[in-house]
C-alpha cells in the first residue's frame, strides 16, 4: 500500500501516479479553474476513448451514426444524451448500459474490449469503469442546446 497523504491511500503503483497527476493538476490550477481544468483534461481522455471504441456506431463527436433506439427505431444523437433525460446526465443507467454482457446487448462487444485492455489486476474492472466514466465526460462536455 503506497499513501499519498495521511488520509489517501492506494493499493496499486499505477493507482499512485493516476492520483499523483490527478493531485498536481488540483495544485496547480487555483479554485474554480481547477475544476474546469480538470474537467477539460477528462472530456479530452473520454474523447480518445470514444473516438476508439463508440465513433464506430455513434458517429464522430456523439453525432448520429448508425446505433438506434430500439423502442423508436430513431437514430441516437449522444449530444442530446441530457436533453433527453429531462435536462440532467443518468450516470448510473450510462454504466449500466455499457456494461450489460448479455449477448444481444448492444454495447456487450465493446464492454469486452475496454475490459481486455485492462491490465490482469484486481483493478481491472473499476479502471475499465473508468475508461467508461472518461467517454461520459466527453459526452457531456458535447451536449447542445
Amino acid at each position: 500500500m503506497y499513501e499519498i497523504l495521511s488520509w489517501a491511500r492506494v493499493k496499486h503503483p499505477a493507482h499512485l501516479v493516476v492520483a499523483a497527476g490527478a493531485a498536481l493538476l488540483l495544485a496547480l490550477a487555483p479554485g474554480a479553474e481547477a475544476e474546469d481544468s480538470l474537467g477539460e483534461a477528462q472530456a479530452a481522455a473520454g474523447r480518445a476513448w470514444y473516438d476508439k471504441y463508440c465513433t464506430q456506431c455513434h458517429g464522430p463527436g456523439g453525432a448520429p451514426g448508425s446505433a438506434v433506439y430500439p423502442d423508436t427505431n430513431e437514430k441516437v444523437d449522444l449530444r442530446r444524451y441530457v436533453a433527453r433525460h429531462g435536462g440532467r446526465f443518468p450516470a448510473g443507467e450510462w454504466i449500466a448500459v455499457v456494461e450489460q454482457t448479455e449477448a444481444r446487448a448492444p454495447h456487450a462487444e465493446v464492454w469486452r474490449e475496454i475490459l481486455e485492455a485492462q491490465p490482469q489486476t484486481m483493478a481491472r474492472r473499476p479502471v475499465a469503469r473508468g475508461v467508461v466514466v472518461l467517454i461520459a465526460e466527453y459526452i457531456k462536455s458535447v451536449q447542445t442546446k
